[in-house]
């Protein structure tokens, strides 16, 4: 993944102290104690022992009145794959896909949920510092940053991969964990250029490798400057009627 400078710049001596063995307990007392972490049935031991609200279960959150299933169906339908991780290091929660052929850009799988972020991450070349470099950067709010964007290069302007990592925060502010959204943008970048007529090309100068310049070529795909060339000629046809030309 490509990095942003001031991630390149951290203290090695820092972040690799994340402890990624979530040994700890969550600051706000959630953390379930008593069953292991990286069990593959962590969710239904975990689920049962502290008598989680499914199905049609009300939550009330703090905009809306939800069931279980109401907000499974909507983050399961939400676009891009997401995925939480709270402040102990531990991995609780994604956004299973809707059709299990799918292959997801960040493969997470049920069994691994409640997992420790050491057992997530697989330990091979820099997945584990750089991983550990992001988490720590967000926990310490590093240049005053509460964001991370992570662009995949895949030499394809038809594969735009983007991980967006997100500092989370309790009702004071302080650090909560981390939410990761994971998405393919060109399906995103595609609409947009084909409605306002802009297309993406590679730029040798630029420092993403990619810009945005206005198509001068006819865009089959919204029929803009097609019909507007099509207009043109229109009006230097003649007038049969009169004889005369069009002006």
């Amino acid at each position: 993944m490509a990095e942003s400078k001031w991630l390149q710049d951290m203290n090695s001596d820092e972040y690799l102290k994340e402890e990624f063995n979530a040994q700890g307990k969550a600051k706000a007392g959630t953390t379930v104690d008593g069953i292991e972490k990286n069990d593959p049935d962590w969710l239904n031991k975990a689920a049962k022992k502290v008598n989680a609200a499914e199905g049609n279960d009300y939550v009330k959150l703090d905009a809306g009145l939800l069931t279980v299933n109401q907000l499974n169906w909507m983050l399961r339908n939400t676009i891009g794959e997401m995925t939480f991780v709270d402040d102990n290091n531990q991995f609780l929660w994604y956004n299973r896909p809707l059709d299990p052929n799918y292959k997801m850009l960040a493969g997470r799988k049920p069994e691994q949920v409640g997992d420790t972020m050491g057992a997530v991450h697989p330990d091979v070349r820099d997945v584990i510092p750089d991983a550990k470099k992001v988490v720590h950067a967000l926990r310490t709010k590093e240049s005053g940053h509460d964001e991370v964007y992570m662009p995949v290069p895949t030499g394809n302007l038809k594969k735009l991969v983007l991980h967006y990592y997100k500092r989370v925060e309790d009702d004071n502010g302080d650090y909560a964990g981390i939410y990761e959204w994971v998405q393919d943008l060109y399906p995103l970048v595609k609409y947009f250029c084909e409605t306002t007529g802009q297309k993406l090309v590679i730029d040798e100068d630029a420092s993403t490798g990619a810009t945005y310049r206005r198509n001068s070529d006819p865009d089959a795909s919204s029929g803009a400057s097609t019909k507007a060339a099509q207009a043109k000629e229109e009006e230097k046809k003649p007038d049969t009627s009169t004889g005369a030309s069009q002006h």
